[in-house]
């Protein structure tokens, strides 16, 4: 194929967690097609994460994603005479636009769920190997020809408003001399929660160590975070529902580690290059969705009941939720101390 100037279409709708972790595959086809023009398609609410992104050329939004919303899309995209389509999703949507436009080239993401489905009801594993969502992207791009090259560069652009944003949020008279560690106690499903409680807690613990602590999330976290803050006297600026995506990524890159449940804001810390301690429960490390910095953690335990579902759910089977109860603040702790170096009890 003529690697010249081309037009390429990259289709994504969802999830936020997702398209952050498709942020390299970006990276990997603009250096690979310089010269071409790439655009997105994905949800309107997930466009903020592309401004002045220099791997996008332009953007196709979804706003509700009903069938006549997507009638238009496909009609928009038929005119602009792409020669590469490339399906990241393969779910519905992305399917109808991908088996019904032309393109002298297309590629689409294989997707594994009968053998999550099989682990999820048998407890077996059926891989050969574990691949992560961030490598299953990328080899999207290796099947145009669009291969890694050693000085390529995976992490999120962040304009310079977004950083003066968070420069403005953190400059508190009690953050002086404390190091910063952001909590993102949130998560879309109630079973990928580690215990309020427990959070409130390891947020006074860390308090005590002379840390100043960040909370992030998004609106719908805002009460969540607001109980957490007010049962603390040290030092915590509450950041959850006033932030864009991007903004929260600036705040996150001044930090020295996120502590955070399985959620989108995991993959946006490591892709600002912060490590995280990640709390799992329902999921495990086959699906892909772990950390992928060789500093960050999993902080997990082992059940028989692992795993319950493929991206969590509203309730746990067994009523329990031993996989995160069972966690302690003294087991996150520890873990913290593990990447940040030095010993934490000590402060």
């Amino acid at each position: 194929m003529n690697t010249g100037s081309l037009k390429i279409l990259v289709i994504r709708f969802s999830s936020l967690g997702d398209i952050i972790l498709m942020l390299p595959l970006l990276n990997r086809l603009r250096a690979g097609f310089p010269n071409s023009r790439i655009d997105l398609a994905t949800k309107e609410k997930y466009s903020g994460l592309f401004d002045e992104n220099r791997n996008i050329n332009g953007i196709h939004t979804l706003t509700s994603g009903g069938f006549f919303e997507l009638l238009s899309l496909r009609k928009t995209i038929i005119k602009n005479n792409y020669d590469i389509i490339l399906d990241a999703h393969n779910v519905i949507r992305s399917n109808f636009l991908y088996h019904t436009i032309s393109a002298n080239k297309k590629v689409q993401i294989r997707k594994d769920q009968i053998k999550k489905g099989l682990l999820i009801k048998y407890k077996h594993s059926f891989y050969k190997e574990y691949k992560s969502q961030r490598e299953k992207y990328l080899e999207l791009a290796e099947l145009l020809g669009a291969s890694s090259r050693e000085d390529e560069q995976n992490n999120l652009h962040l304009p310079l408003k977004a950083i003066q944003k968070a420069d403005i949020l953190i400059q508190l008279p009690n953050f002086e001399n404390r190091e910063l560690i952001a909590v993102a106690p949130g998560a879309r499903w109630d079973t990928k929660k580690w215990p309020e409680e427990r959070f409130r807690d390891l947020v006074v613990e860390l308090g005590k160590r002379n840390f100043a602590i960040v909370l992030v999330g998004g609106q719908e976290e805002r009460a969540l975070t607001g109980r957490i803050a007010e049962a603390t006297q040290y030092p915590v600026v509450n950041t959850a529902g006033k932030l864009t995506i991007l903004e929260t990524g600036a705040i996150l890159k001044k930090c020295r580690i996120l502590v955070t449940n399985d959620s989108a804001l995991l993959h946006l810390s490591e892709q600002v290059e912060t490590p995280v301690a990640a709390l799992f429960g329902p999921t495990v490390k086959a699906f892909g969705y772990y950390p992928s910095m060789k500093e960050s953690a999993a902080i997990e335990v082992e059940l028989d009941c692992r795993p319950c579902s493929r991206s969590g759910s509203s309730i746990c089977p067994l009523g329990t939720k031993e996989c995160l109860t069972s966690i302690g603040v003294a087991n996150v702790l520890e873990v913290i101390e593990s990447i940040i170096g030095g010993n934490v009890d000590s402060r």
